[in-house]
């Protein structure tokens, strides 16, 4: 099972952002770089979103994207 972020909507995060408790999994998107429990712990998703958007929609790994990655595709799929 994969979870999607709910910044960049990267669908193939490993845990889910938070669980049904509210608690953090401390993951972070291979794609936009955002901790979850961290940097969401005092910005809004849309605001972190927008930073990523402004800076360019970079991945953020040093792995490199996934084979198709594309970042215009993964927003339109945010449900915010």
């Amino acid at each position: 099972m994969s979870f999607a972020c709910p910044v960049c909507g990267f669908p193939e995060l490993d845990e889910a952002p938070r669980d049904e408790q509210g608690c953090a999994s401390f993951e972070i998107c291979p794609c936009c770089g955002i901790e979850f429990g961290y940097e969401d712990a005092t910005t809004s998703h849309s605001e972190l979103r927008a930073r990523w958007i402004a800076g360019g929609k970079r991945w953020w790994s040093y792995r490199g994207p996934p084979p198709g990655w594309d970042a215009d595709a993964q927003l339109a799929e945010i449900s915010e």
